[in-house]
Order: structure tokens, then sequence, then C-alpha cells
């Protein structure tokens, strides 16, 4: 399940500070500006609520794997043919 700090509502489990330092940076915020997408266009071509995509970008929950997927989906459906495809480790290194 994912994580969240707070008081563990929608099913995310609160995490201290300490925690979210140990998880580490995610790249979502640096791909997706450098891809020229807002927010919303990202949840869109994600199918995942602007909501999660700002809280994740700013650490704030750390969504399931599948939610994750969707998002590197997401990222890849704007990129043209010529350009690599993300995978999930270049989004969210571990």
């Amino acid at each position: 399940m994912g994580k969240k700090m707070g008081n563990g509502k929608n099913g995310f489990i609160p995490i201290g500070l300490n925690k979210l330092k140990e998880i580490g940076l995610n790249r979502l915020k640096e791909i997706r500006v450098g891809q020229g997408l807002t927010i919303t266009a990202l949840s869109k071509y994600a199918n995942v609520s602007t909501k999660v995509i700002s809280q994740t970008e700013r650490m704030l929950i750390d969504p399931t794997l599948v939610t994750k997927n969707k998002i590197v989906k997401g990222l890849n459906a704007v990129r043209s043919t010529r350009e690599k495809l993300l995978n999930y480790k270049e989004v969210f290194p571990d």
C-alpha cells in the first residue's frame, strides 16, 4: 500500500520525515516539466488525479506501484517515437 504523512486516511500509511529521506527523491516533477506537461495534462494521460500527482511530486505520499506505473505510462504517451521511453526506475529511483 502507498504511504502518506498524516492520519492514515484513504488507505495511506502515515510515515515520518526520516522515512521520507530514506525513500529518496523522485524525478517526476523534473521529467514532467522537462516534457512541457502541466500536472493537469499528465493527469489526463496517466488517468491519475492531479492531487495524487502533486502530492507524489512533493513527496507527501508514496503511491502504489500500479499508480506509479500509470504515471510513467502517461509520461511516455507524450514522447515522440524517436525518444527513448522512460522506465519506472528513471522516474522513481528507489
